[in-house]
């Protein structure tokens, strides 16, 4: 069967083509689907085993400059209660957090631009500072890649950039500036 042997290949290789990955979707039955969750599942145990993994989310501001259709702290919302944490709140969110055995920090807001890069740099390292095995993940909008390489070099390991669409209309039509 095709597409057995394609999750073999998946399995093995951890890539398929384009075409492949296509055929897969547009073909797979229960069953397939049942051994790709199983394969799934052996990747998983090779690679993390039975462990948990904690990340405490930690959102620092609902400010945004950004006005998406889809996003509850947009720009245009005026029913909400905006807020912006100061660092020694971020801290202390971080304190529980490894207290209770969280060894990542996600650093979330809008795209507000009262937290300059000097400000993300500063909170970066006081984190660090005071929990240097911690792992730091930033995701707090579209930066220059100047800001990605100073964040990283303050010690941030991670940065989430979301992706909702590669259709250009349709990305037009969601996201606008203020």
């Amino acid at each position: 069967m095709k597409i057995i042997k394609l999750i073999d290949k998946l399995y093995e290789n951890n890539n398929l083509d384009y075409d492949e990955i296509v055929f897969i979707l547009n073909n797979i039955e229960e069953a397939g689907k049942d051994y790709l969750i199983q394969k799934a599942h052996e990747t998983r145990m090779k690679t993390y085993g039975n462990k948990v993994f904690f990340r405490g989310l930690i959102e620092f501001t609902n400010h945004c400059i950004k006005g998406c259709k889809y996003c509850g702290i947009n720009s245009k919302n005026s029913n909400i209660s905006r807020y912006r944490l100061e660092l020694e709140d971020i801290l202390l969110c971080c304190e529980m957090g490894y207290n209770l055995g969280y060894k990542t920090f996600v650093l979330q807001g809008g795209e507000d631009n009262y937290y300059t890069d000097y400000k993300v740099i500063e909170i970066i390292k006081a984190i660090k500072s005071r929990y240097p095995n911690v792992a730091i993940t930033l995701s707090i909008g579209e930066k220059s890649y100047k800001s990605y390489e100073m964040y990283f070099n303050a010690g941030a390991d991670r940065y989430l950039l979301r992706h909702e669409t590669a259709n250009r209309e349709l990305f037009q039509r969601i996201h606008t500036n203020t």
